[in-house]
């Protein structure tokens, strides 16, 4: 099944009342690998708060007695809000069913409706009646007639004993049951193939994951395996443990707090496993065949009233084309690295609107990726180099003199002359910043003496392009995006200073984000090399 990827850490949630019609399901899965988490749908097996993600959900649909579409749908929502998280992510539905068509109609439309919190990126139908058969159920009348034997060959003739053989078989009732195809396995599996075939996109996560999974197993081994599994490996452990936490900690490993010790003792095996995550992807050979994107159909789709929009970009000529309705708008055209010029390709005034409207959402897609990438906003108060706080109560003589260390003379920003021309309400938008350049050592060891802050901006969008172009500066991190605003950080390492630790407030505060470890490990670089930086003497 490797290709097309499921996961393997339980995330393939089965929902049905009846065990017998799951069982199949669940022995394909199991025997490719793929663990399950399964649930009749009764209240009583439900989880009291859902806490495994689900990428795969199959669910049969007439969990209950006799009803109509709209309460069977009604009940497996209200059993997919049990069993899956608030914070789950994309999943698959799958629909696994024996009733009518009318009942599988009506649940995905609920389930893609926009009232219900835990919307599918995709919904696939299978038939149960596909891989079972109607049979007799001759299991009782057989193990009877089995146990009569046994019970009377002593006892009774054997023309005695097939007399009562034969009034048990004529009078027994056999029921009638579903029992899965012998094939059902193999139908299965190549049902799951066709309908995941085209979700290239979505299978990047679970491949991931899938990693990540591996990774994480091969780490904690990599460990465990230090010390023979033997009636001394627990203690022995703990050794290896405390010595892990040394490693971050130093010579403070004796006085910190159990928590201290445990996390910084995880912080160890969080290097070994992002290494074997590194070389998972380098050796993940069968990439190529497992998920293919089609480059012809990149694009950024969204339909409005009647009409579906799609911007495609082509990276080689680095045109943008824009398609109303899958035609290509105006005729012809070849594109423009201009994406903005896209707004005068409607046909009609509101169609321009609604292109623009269009050209701004995906102009935001960017810093919303960078935002993931390079930043964190889930901050506590906790202390740690990368934080970035706001520096507040400024007034406007001395955000001008500070913006005129940041951008170039002779634009909307810095006259010719030097000095900085925005009025009050323009100065409000720029966001002074300082952040926390302290070594990690220094914290974890807790042996600073002062706090040390580097200087910085963050500035808005339309003034990004005059930014100064100076050594000094570090002006690599490109827009992000805070409280719907997209900003560029920027950052003078002439500004760097170090700071008393009982008079810094801002040891007390909240960060307004925590730039990420790759972005603030090249800040320190680039701040090292600007402080260390060694000039010659010379006559030309």
């Amino acid at each position: 099944m490797d290709d097309f990827q499921l996961p393997s850490d339980g995330s393939i949630l089965i929902i049905d009342d009846k065990i017998e019609e799951a069982l199949p399901l669940i022995q394909l899965l199991s025997k490719k690998g793929f663990a399950t988490t399964y649930f009749t749908g009764r209240d009583t097996s439900l989880p009291v708060i859902p806490i495994q993600k689900v990428r795969f959900a199959f669910v049969d649909i007439q969990l209950f007695g006799p009803s109509d579409a709209h309460s069977y749908a009604q009940n497996i929502l209200r059993i997919l809000e049990k069993t899956i998280p608030d914070n789950n992510g994309p999943y698959v539905l799958i629909i696994w069913s024996t009733t009518e068509i009318l009942n599988s109609d009506e649940l995905e439309k609920q389930v893609r409706s926009k009232t219900f919190s835990r919307n599918p990126v995709e919904v696939i139908r299978l038939k149960k009646s596909s891989y079972f058969e109607t049979v007799s159920d001759n299991t009782v009348k057989e193990n009877l007639s089995e146990e009569i034997e046994i019970a009377l060959k002593t006892r009774l003739s054997v023309d005695d004993i097939n007399a009562i053989k034969n009034v048990v078989d004529q009078k027994l009732f056999v029921p009638v049951v579903k029992r899965a195809k012998h094939n059902a396995v193999d139908l299965i599996y190549e049902e799951l193939k066709s309908n995941l075939s085209s979700l290239a996109a979505f299978s990047l996560f679970t491949i991931w994951e899938r990693m990540i999974h591996r990774a994480s197993g091969e780490t904690v081994k990599s460990y465990a395996d230090l010390h023979k599994m033997n009636e001394y490996w627990q203690d022995n452990l703990e050794y290896s443990i405390y010595r892990m936490a040394h490693a971050q900690l130093g010579k403070t490993v004796e006085t910190v707090s159990e928590h201290e010790l445990i996390k910084n003792a995880l912080k160890t095996l969080n290097n070994t496993f992002l290494d074997i995550v590194e070389n998972e992807i380098s050796n993940e050979l069968k990439l190529p065949d497992i998920i293919q994107i089609n480059r012809e159909k990149i694009s950024f789709v969204k339909k409005v009233d009647a009409n579906e929009f799609k911007i495609k970009w082509t990276a080689g000529s680095g045109n943008y084309q824009l398609y109303i309705n899958n035609v290509l708008v105006p005729a012809g055209f070849k594109g423009t690295g201009d994406i903005k010029k896209l707004a005068s390709k409607g046909r009609t005034d509101i169609e321009k609107e609604q292109v623009k409207s269009l050209i701004e959402e995906y102009l935001s897609i960017k810093p919303e990726i960078n935002n993931r990438l390079l930043i964190d906003f889930n901050t506590g108060k906790s202390i740690q180099p990368g934080n970035v706080y706001v520096k507040t109560s400024l007034k406007s003589d001395n955000k001008k003199r500070i913006l005129k260390s940041y951008f170039k003379p002779n634009s909307i920003v810095i006259n010719s002359e030097g000095d900085c021309i925005l009025d009050d309400a323009e100065l409000n938008k720029f966001i002074i910043i300082e952040l926390e350049v302290t070594p990690i050592c220094d914290y974890v060891q807790e042996k600073w003496l002062k706090s040390r802050l580097l200087p910085g901006l963050l500035v808005p969008e339309k003034y990004s392009e005059f930014i100064k172009d100076s050594e000094a500066a570090y002006n690599q991190i490109p827009l992000i995006k805070i409280r719907q605003d997209c900003y560029k950080p920027v950052f003078d390492f002439r500004l760097m200073k170090s700071i008393d630790i009982e008079t810094n407030e801002k040891k007390l505060k909240k960060p307004i984000f925590r730039i990420r470890n790759e972005p603030f490990v090249d800040i320190l670089s680039r701040l090292a090399s600007h402080i260390s930086r060694i000039g010659i003497s010379y006559i030309e």
